[in-house]
């Protein structure tokens, strides 16, 4: 009898509501450097797009009103990534028209970090631990 393999999650993606589901992932792609893995629907209803293996979904919500950015409800971000070469990727992501929402920041919590927001007012935060 062999041993039972032990779980691990592998995988996790947040699911973002968006209006327009092809301009949403289409910036994604183009300014933030995301491929596209996935989209359902035409015009798409669904899609998931990834960046180094990190997935994020997009949904249409045919109701605007339904779509609150955590920043709107107090928050900081809707995603948060832990990256390496945090200096070059913001450049990258400058330099391709990406809207900071903040610049490079030294947070008390030990990390530098910034983040963008999306056409839908979603904020990705990127950032680097300083030790």
């Amino acid at each position: 009898m062999s041993a039972a393999r032990p779980t691990r999650l592998v995988r996790a993606a947040p699911y973002l509501l968006v209006p327009d589901v092809a301009a949403t992932g289409a910036h994604y792609q183009n300014i933030l450097g995301f491929e596209r893995e996935y989209v359902g629907g035409d015009p798409p209803e669904f899609a998931i797009y990834a960046r180094d293996g990190l997935a994020i979904m997009l949904r249409r919500a045919p109701d605007r009103s339904r779509i609150v950015p955590v920043e709107r409800q107090g928050g900081t971000w809707d995603v948060f990534y832990w990256v390496e070469g945090l200096d070059a990727l913001r450049a990258e992501l400058v330099g391709r028209g990406a809207q900071l929402a903040y610049d490079l920041t030294l947070q008390q919590y030990g990390m530098r970090e910034f983040a963008v927001r999306d056409l839908d007012g979603h904020v990705l935060g990127f950032g680097e631990p300083t030790a």
